[in-house]
């Protein structure tokens, strides 16, 4: 099966929510401990609960940024997370045995729940996500939030390095949806009185312009997942406090050498930096959203400049990634990125060698847009 394939209820090994509760309550029982950590998502409450305290950390490290002082009363959603050396028996889980590419990843949908499969690199690294479809009464005891989610891995200490810095992502984006949210595959910088979201393939140099405003006065909301929602004012909201960056791109941004988490790896990995950690008060929960820029690094250009786009070419580079990379989107999630580009305007951010120009050009852009807003 490829990335994108459907898997059938036969091939996911199960097709109701019992076996999932029961399997991590068994994780809590042999644990004899349950941990929380609640943050603050997107103006609501999420809660993470483990019995295994080295998951919780791997996970939570993208959120801590977000994460509450005091525990928060009810909880908007609660995911529960547990792997196989948490003990119990494990949650039912796809046949993958003839697959063989990493990454592979595995979807299903019936009336009770959605659910998610990847494959890592490894045979061991395993993730499952699963999200209910409509609301069911409460499960066990040890379940009190209006929404639920639950997340296995086959080792907490071989999560792949990509599901740290990103975690959760398909579990979050059904959980928004259901919110009349969007998680756009997207950057996002700006300021107070408002700011930008940064669109475009692989490549494109929608990363180097998010990071780049680490050395500048712009807020950072996230390079790679962020959430939108659409009221009267659309907003941003920060997901991650993480950024990804391609290897070649690295040497772009030399100030983010001595943070790099995986600095030894980047043979085989993308360049990580936990932007919450070292630079903690350049991160922001979120902004009003004024304009969706397309950047695209042009050879020969010295400083950024930009240019107003149709709201087509905003489209077009914003709804196949973010499709693309989501795999359980449909026909909604494009209705969804129209909206968003009709009611925002888009510009082509051309990026230059002066990589200090590109977060001053950007302001700029902010604060043109918001004159005429």
């Amino acid at each position: 099966m490829t990335a994108a394939s459907a898997v059938r209820s036969a091939d996911l090994g199960f097709g109701e929510l019992e076996p999932l509760a029961a399997s991590f309550e068994a994780a809590v029982r042999a644990a004899s401990v349950v941990e929380e950590r609640d943050v603050r998502l997107a103006d609501a409450t999420v809660r993470l609960r483990s019995p295994h305290p080295e998951m919780l950390r791997r996970l939570g490290r993208a959120f801590a940024h977000l994460e509450l002082d005091e525990p928060a009363g009810q909880p908007d959603l609660t995911v529960n997370l547990w792997d196989a050396e948490s003990g119990g028996s494990p949650p039912p889980l796809p046949n993958t045995e003839d697959e063989e590419a990493p990454g592979a990843f595995f979807y299903f949908s019936n009336h009770q729940l959605r659910a998610g499969f990847q494959l890592g690199t490894s045979g061991d690294a395993r993730v499952l996500a699963v999200y209910p479809n409509a609301p069911t009464p409460a499960l066990s005891v040890l379940e009190t939030s209006n929404a639920r989610g639950w997340y296995w891995v086959a080792d907490a200490r071989r999560i792949p390095y990509w599901e740290q810095a990103t975690p959760l992502v398909y579990l979050l984006d059904w959980w928004l949806r259901a919110r009349g949210m969007h998680m756009l595959h997207a950057g996002a910088v700006g300021t107070d009185e408002g700011g930008v979201v940064l669109v475009g393939k692989s490549g494109s140099g929608k990363s180097t312009a998010a990071l780049s405003s680490l050395d500048a006065d712009l807020f950072y909301a996230g390079d790679d997942y962020i959430a939108v929602s659409l009221d009267t004012q659309p907003q941003v909201h920060c997901l991650y406090g993480s950024g990804k960056l391609m290897q070649n791109h690295v040497e772009r941004l030399p100030f983010l050498l001595d943070a790099l988490a995986n600095r030894d790896h980047l043979a085989i990995e993308k360049a990580v930096v936990y932007v919450n950690e070292h630079w903690p008060a350049k991160i922001t929960a979120g902004f009003p959203l004024r304009a969706v820029v397309l950047p695209r690094i042009t050879p020969g250009l010295v400083e950024a400049r930009y240019f107003e786009a149709s709201p087509v070419a905003g489209f077009t580079a914003l709804a196949p990634s973010t499709v693309f990379q989501m795999h359980t989107r449909g026909q909604d999630s494009l209705v969804r990125v129209r909206r968003l580009v009709e009611r925002v305007p888009s510009y082509v951010l051309e990026l230059g060698s002066d990589i200090a120009s590109i977060p001053h050009a950007i302001r700029d852009l902010i604060a043109t847009v918001g004159a005429g807003a």
